[in-house]
């Protein structure tokens, strides 16, 4: 599914009306294709009468259009919330509404809302900017008092930012939002996400050239594009064809960054997984996952790497198909400056997480000379400390934090983690859209670095080693979630849901 910033769809729909595709044919096919999916919507919960809340922007003008396909067959209450239609397009198909009733009051409206059991709210569309108005928002209010009302959203649910995902207090949350052309970046980001219910998607007649034209392509990551990209296990493998990873992760005060990654690592499929870390940290691994190999590395009193371990993981990694660096490695100014050595001399893909990441904070062009790829998996916080801005200006625009970040160094992937994860590179990005809350606990990035460094080893192409991992990191909290709840499940009660989860992709 091809999904796009509201800036762009306003490019697509000027592209698409150059070429002959007019706005008013637009208007028209949405519309129409809205009318359908309210008249099966309609018919499966038997109901009878429909009712519009309407805005003045040619989000309404999608509204009218459906309304006068509906008429012949439903009882249709068009509600205008904000007066006349501002825009030529959305006014003329107000006038072309036939056996259609038009209230305007908003007491009436108010009392049309309470007697509907099926509301559309075509109130405000991908443009919306501000809060909104207390009349609009005591309309919601009525139209959210019964949890069976049927609500469904035009194009995006009105408050919502179809581009960063946020919402206005009192936006709506619908059962269905049926959108036009193309999804929006927005309705796959929380909070936005959780208004939106089942996402429907109409077809306006945007031409492929038109697509063609954008210049960042998003798309979104679901379980065909994991299917097509994970490759077959061959029958006649063995532990050498399937990639070893050196795991440099954990510290005397961290051990579990270490475990989780490395078990998360092992579950994912590598041939070989080797851990160098603390001594300390070795010991304990070896009793949670024998089927590791260890590497114990020199370190400081508090357990974490000094320089002398640096020339001891050049030569492991000689040997690696992967190089997993940052996971519980804590932070000081020998970590940093053995950080900043590694990613110089370490001549297969790394993937940079967590400390690692903190380790070249004040440097960042050291990216620059990294000998092959590098993976960098931030949080939001991690992403506003790289690009040297706030955590609130990267979850404002993430594909543009995102694109920012992978633009500037052009031998990387960005994976920036979060409701939403995204995949970047420099001229696209991807978006996964599976996932909880209750993957929101310390451990479970760590997960997600192991997986991606395990598929990775095993000579999966980074960026879709990437992304089969967030998208199977996802699906395996949501299974963890089903089991035990979002409150109760912890990020190892995923690593328990992979082999169940590559036997069905498999």
């Amino acid at each position: 599914m091809r999904l796009v910033t509201p800036l762009e769809m306003m490019k697509l729909e000027d592209l698409a009306n150059q070429s002959g595709v007019t706005y008013d044919i637009m208007m028209n096919r949405a519309g129409a294709g809205l009318a359908a999916h309210l008249a099966h919507i309609a018919t499966e919960c038997g109901q009878q009468k429909i009712l519009f809340l309407c805005g003045n922007g040619n989000n309404a003008g999608d509204c009218f259009v459906a309304a006068t396909h509906l008429a012949e067959q439903f009882e249709i209450t068009v509600c205008m919330t904000s007066g006349i239609p501002k825009t030529r397009t959305a006014y003329t198909k107000y006038k072309l509404m036939k056996h259609v009733k038009v209230l305007t009051d908003h007491a009436q409206m108010l009392e049309a809302v309470r007697a509907h059991m099926m509301i559309v709210d075509g109130v405000f569309g991908i443009g919306f900017r501000g809060d909104l108005s207390l009349p609009v928002k005591e309309l919601f209010a009525a139209a959210s008092e019964n949890p069976d009302r049927q609500i469904i959203a035009v194009d995006i649910p009105s408050g919502g930012s179809a581009l960063n995902g946020t919402v206005s207090p009192g936006t709506m949350h619908c059962n269905v939002t049926v959108t036009f052309g193309a999804a929006k970046t927005g309705l796959f980001v929380s909070p936005l996400a959780e208004h939106c219910g089942a996402l429907l998607l109409v077809d306006i007649g945007i031409p492929d050239e038109a697509f063609s034209a954008l210049q960042y392509p998003i798309n979104h990551i679901d379980g065909e594009t994991i299917r097509a990209l994970l490759p077959p296990r061959p029958q006649n493998g063995h532990k050498g064809m399937f990639g070893k990873l050196l795991s440099v992760t954990g510290s005397r005060m961290m051990p579990g960054a270490a475990l989780l990654s490395t078990q998360a690592a092992l579950r994912c499929g590598v041939g070989l997984c080797c851990l160098a870390s603390d001594p300390e940290v070795c010991k304990l691994l070896v009793m949670q996952s024998p089927e590791a190999t260890l590497h114990p590395l020199p370190v400081d009193a508090n357990g974490m790497l000094t320089q002398n371990a640096v020339p001891e993981i050049i030569r492991a990694s000689k040997n690696a198909s992967c190089v997993l660096i940052g996971c519980g490695i804590g932070q000081s100014d020998e970590v940093r400056a053995a950080v900043r050595t590694l990613i110089q001399q370490i001549e297969c893909p790394i993937i940079l997480d967590a400390d690692g990441l903190n380790a070249i904070v004040s440097g960042i062009d050291i990216l620059r000379r990294a000998k092959s790829k590098v993976i960098l998996t931030p949080h939001p916080a991690e992403m506003a400390r790289l690009l040297h801005c706030t955590t609130e200006e990267v979850q404002k625009d993430r594909v543009t934090a995102a694109k920012r970040l992978a633009s500037r160094f052009p031998n990387t992937v960005v994976v920036l983690k979060g409701a939403g994860t995204l995949v970047a590179l420099s001229d696209h990005a991807s978006i996964n859209t599976n996932g909880n809350s209750g993957m929101s606990k310390g451990g479970s990035g760590d997960i997600l670095a192991g997986m991606i460094a395990s598929l990775t080893a095993q000579h999966i192409e980074p960026e879709h080693a990437a992304q089969i991992a967030v998208y199977l990191h996802g699906l395996a909290g949501d299974c963890a979630a089903a089991e035990f709840s979002k409150r109760a499940m912890l990020p190892s009660d995923m690593i328990r849901q992979l082999p169940m989860l590559f036997g069905e992709f498999e």
